[in-house]
């Protein structure tokens, strides 16, 4: 089934699939535990009255035989059966969040709502355990099942009046409790959702606090990840009193099961229709019903959370997926790289191939747009018709005449690198962030590469050179230190055609200048080699970087198109407020 059809239902239908070898067998053992403790009050009566009442020691014997035996069935069903039913969750639990980090980290993900990291870390690590406890639960709410028919059966043998009274105060008991669910399940939804928008808050909170601090706007994440929390606090006192409504009706179920039967049961013992050890056991089977009951409630409980739990993840699933393109088209690094934005007055904008290319664009809306174009290789459909207002066509990024959407995403870096503006560090060492596994290159290309990017200044302050090790998401380093990092990674794996968005917005202006002019020297040390410059194209307005470049495209308010170089478009008074504010 596609993500885009997947709803909660289905995916715990499917999840229940996947693990019906494991629930049946969980379901058989823990029958064995209630069966084993609804039969222990029985055996007990039965001692009393064909042992102890005869004084037979044999008898006696048997039936604390039969007892042990009892004893052992329910230990181990209940020990060997909880394993299989845990071991089921949790392996759900972990083929769940694998799935969800593959959906968010596909590089075809496009999400149609907006959603914060902490929301997804939050669906990942809370929900996806919500959802998968429907698997313990379903086992243990069958195997209740098996311990109510045991108790019907021995209540009906024991004494047909009393195990009918029993047998119908129990019905109307759960239609009473399953008259209660629907609010736990309005509750339970809107305490996970709360959850999980104040774990969103938190995090996103923790992960912006430097930033927060140097802007003063602490106190006002403060306030809203406090409102965020009160509001979850408020859900769970909501859904803690619809599950205490239900615990206290189940009490009371079962205080009513056990009255009838204490007074049907003396009844029958005066008119001698019944054993003193007889009404023993039917006594504790009563009592007892209230523990499968109480079973089948928390499953009924465990159900809806659960419920609640999936449609989350499953709108998690379902957010964001496209059919990822399957075109393989042959590797080259002087690729021509053109743009197709609806709203250009040149469609599309062709680059020249193999150059050095800065687009300066004066339209903020048309250089955003751009930017996340030129990060992403597509723009959404929908996201598009939304800004026209009508089904307008989506902005493409063309390679080779080839639109990037349509070329296999794991193929696409051996043909373009696209480096969004934000730097995204993984743990690890310097060298790792920039070739990954893949091995350094020579020696002289890869002093031309710690240059162009300006890594060789940062290896200065590092004690530890390109084995330095990095924090998750960089956070040992300065903005400027992770965006020269990132550089690299981009500049690094030979000839391709790159795109770059405000590679050096973070350095200063003197690193910014030995980064302009290291890039004209890899550049240049590519060509020599044979293999290609490749191309590339930058979105900035920084001088430095203009300067250094073969061509600027200008692209002005009005949607006129200027080809030309720094130098010649520093004339234009337009271009030159662009570039210079």
């Amino acid at each position: 089934m596609s993500q885009s059809m997947l709803t909660g239902r289905t995916l715990l239908r499917g999840m229940l699939r996947a693990e019906r070898g494991r629930i049946i067998g969980a379901i058989a053992l823990l029958s064995c535990w209630t069966a084993g403790e609804a039969l222990v009050p029985a055996l007990v009566g039965a001692t009393i009255d064909h042992a102890i009442a005869g004084q037979s020691l044999p008898l006696l014997m048997v039936w604390l035989a039969a007892l042990g035996l009892c004893f052992l069935m329910l230990s181990s069903g209940y020990r060997l059966g909880a394993r299989l039913g845990n071991s089921g969750m949790n392996r759900q639990v972990h083929l769940m969040r694998t799935r969800i980090a593959e959906h968010v980290m596909d590089p075809g993900y496009r999400p149609a709502t907006a959603r914060m990291p902490g929301e997804i870390a939050a669906i990942t690590s809370v929900d996806t355990t919500v959802t998968a406890t429907i698997i313990r639960q379903a086992s243990l709410g069958f195997s209740a099942l098996a311990g109510l028919l045991v108790c019907a059966g021995y209540l009906l043998w024991a004494n047909l009046w009393v195990g009918l009274a029993v047998l119908a105060i129990t019905p109307l008991g759960m239609a009473a409790l399953r008259w209660l669910t629907p609010r736990l399940s309005r509750a339970s939804d809107r305490l996970q959702s709360d959850i999980a928008a104040s774990g969103a808050a938190a995090a996103d909170l923790m992960a912006g606090v430097q930033v927060l601090r140097g802007i003063g706007g602490q106190d006002q994440a403060s306030e809203r990840y406090r409102a965020a929390s009160r509001s979850a606090a408020t859900a769970g006192v909501a859904s803690a009193s619809a599950t205490g409504r239900i615990e206290g009706a189940q009490v009371l179920i079962s205080g009513l099961v056990l009255l009838s039967a204490a007074s049907l049961g003396a009844w029958q013992v005066a008119e001698g229709a019944m054993g003193i050890g007889t009404l023993l056991g039917v006594l504790g089977v009563a009592q007892f019903l209230s523990t499968p009951l109480g079973t089948l409630v928390s499953t009924v409980e465990a159900g809806t959370r659960s419920i609640a739990a999936a449609d989350r993840v499953a709108a998690l699933l379902a957010d964001g997926g496209r059919q990822p393109g399957t075109r393989r088209p042959a590797a080259q690094p002087d690729a021509a790289l053109a743009l197709d934005v609806p709203g250009l007055g040149e469609r599309p904008l062709v680059f020249v191939p193999g150059r050095f290319t800065v687009l300066v664009c004066a339209n903020d809306s048309m250089r955003h747009r751009l930017a996340k174009l030129l990060s992403e290789g597509s723009e959404n459909p929908g996201t598009a018709a939304v800004r026209e207002g009508t089904a307008a066509a989506a902005a493409r990024l063309l390679v080779d005449g080839i639109d990037a959407a349509q070329i296999d995403p794991a193929y696409l870096p051996q043909l373009l690198r696209m480096a969004p503006h934000q730097a995204h560090l993984i743990e690890g060492s310097v060298k790792e962030n920039i070739v990954g596994d893949a091995a350094l290159p020579d020696p002289q290309t890869l002093q031309l590469l710690l240059r162009a990017s300006g890594v060789d200044e940062l290896l200065g302050t590092l004690p530890d050179g390109l084995e330095h090790q990095v924090q998750g998401r960089g956070h040992n380093l300065s903005g400027g230190q992770r965006q020269r990092i990132a550089l690299a990674r981009a500049l690094s794996g030979g000839p391709l055609a790159r795109v770059l968005h405000d590679p050096t917005s973070a350095v200063d202006s003197v690193t910014e200048a030995n980064i302009a002019q290291g890039l004209v020297q890899l550049r240049a040390h590519a060509a020599s080699n044979g293999a290609g410059a490749g191309t590339l194209l930058v979105l900035s307005t920084s001088p430095t970087l203009l300067h250094a470049a073969d061509e600027v495209l200008f692209l002005a308010a009005d949607g006129s198109i200027t080809r030309s170089t720094h130098r010649a478009l520093a004339e234009n008074t337009t271009y030159e407020k662009v570039v210079g504010r």
